[in-house]
């Protein structure tokens, strides 16, 4: 079977990891595999070599006319590649690929990766939705990301939830461990470590609020936040103003996350919003304590609030502070929490996902 990737790009955010994963999967099992990349970002992500990676770089100044060379050459490639099935990743792919697919017989599935009404006005959610009536599948991460949607594309909604690469992790591990030289078991340090885009939806300025409340009392550990992204400079100036610098370390971005998380302490998620965090599920995974803010979607879904971690109210300040403290103060609490949330995420085992995708890719092709 000849199958069609499409993402904006393959820098370094979840869905890209996941599509990454995805076609990597789909050519071990002898798939004729392609993925195509946009390329609206600098490539983070390697592709394995059995797949066909294909880039459009089109970076025109008109940004209607970059979008417009962008669907043409989707068409093209719908109408002379001949995939029997096309998957896209990302809302505006998703919108490409439907239309290209209207000039095409591909089968088309779309995948979102958050919860569009949290992300999008009103008026772009419903037209957003009558588009995706024309695909013949679209998958989300949660439940509660399928009730968002109207009724009428319930039928052709699949929940798929982001997939853990255990082997990759333990790769990253033993990486990172060898580039700073320790030759045993990493010792865990004092550290709350949160990793994301420095964007606005992470709403990391809660979180260094949070920190600054209880790190009088805690005075030997730090937060480390990984991370690139726009507001880099204004979080920068925001920890000088509450004079954080020694305290708290913007480290960039990371290759070997999940060794960092091996060796801090807690985990904070401080989003607006998510779709299916695979950070938070990381973390779970590395047996770290966590503490997520309580979004509609996503880490509802993967914690049970004093079990395998925390929630807490969006913007909620206090009670992330008070949460902090009782993990801060309490390595018992930390370990037992720790081994709750690892031992909760195992149904996330990446074969066990993707055999679910390919499941539904099989379905779809199959329909009239």
């Amino acid at each position: 079977m000849k199958l069609d990737f499409y993402i904006s790009s393959l820098s370094s955010g979840g869905a890209e990891h996941v599509m990454t994963n995805l076609v990597k999967y789909f050519a071990a099992e002898n798939y004729q595999v392609s993925l195509i990349s946009y390329e609206k970002r600098p490539q983070f992500y390697s592709v394995d070599k059995r797949v066909n990676l294909v880039k459009y770089n089109n970076t025109e100044k008109n940004k209607a006319a970059e979008i417009l060379l962008d669907l043409i050459n989707t068409i093209r490639r719908l109408r002379r590649g001949k995939a029997e099935v096309a998957v896209s990743f990302l809302s505006r792919c998703n919108i490409m690929l439907i239309i290209a697919g209207l000039f095409s017989k591909t089968k088309i599935i779309v995948c979102d990766r958050n919860n569009l009404l949290k992300k999008y006005p009103k008026y772009v959610f419903k037209l957003s939705c009558f588009l995706y009536s024309f695909a013949d599948a679209v998958v989300v991460q949660t439940h509660e990301i399928k009730k968002s949607y109207p009724k009428y594309l319930h039928k052709k909604i699949f929940v798929l939830e982001n997939p853990l690469d255990f082997k990759e992790m333990q790769i990253q591990y033993e990486q990172g461990r060898l580039e700073v030289s320790l030759e045993n078991t990493v010792k865990k340090s004092k550290t709350i470590l949160s990793i994301g885009r420095l964007e606005k939806q992470k709403d990391f300025k809660t979180l260094i609020r949070a920190f600054k409340k209880v790190s009088c009392k805690f005075s030997d550990w730090e937060l480390r936040i990984f991370g690139q992204g726009g507001m880099r400079k204004e979080l920068e100036a925001y920890i000088t103003r509450l004079n954080m610098e020694e305290k708290i370390k913007l480290c960039g971005v990371t290759h070997t996350p999940f060794f960092e998380m091996k060796r801090a302490e807690i985990f904070v998620l401080s989003s607006f919003y998510e779709g299916f965090p695979n950070v938070l599920c990381e973390a779970m995974h590395a047996g770290m304590a966590c503490i997520s803010t309580r979004c509609k979607c996503g880490p509802s879904e993967i914690i049970k609030n004093g079990e395998n971690g925390y929630l807490v109210n969006i913007g909620d300040t206090l009670k992330l502070a008070e949460r902090l403290e009782a993990l801060m103060q309490d390595g018992i609490k930390r370990k037992r929490m720790g081994a709750k949330a690892e031992q909760s995420v195992e149904y996330l085992e990446i074969n066990k996902v993707f055999l679910r995708w390919k499941e539904v890719i099989h379905k779809i092709s199959r329909t009239c």
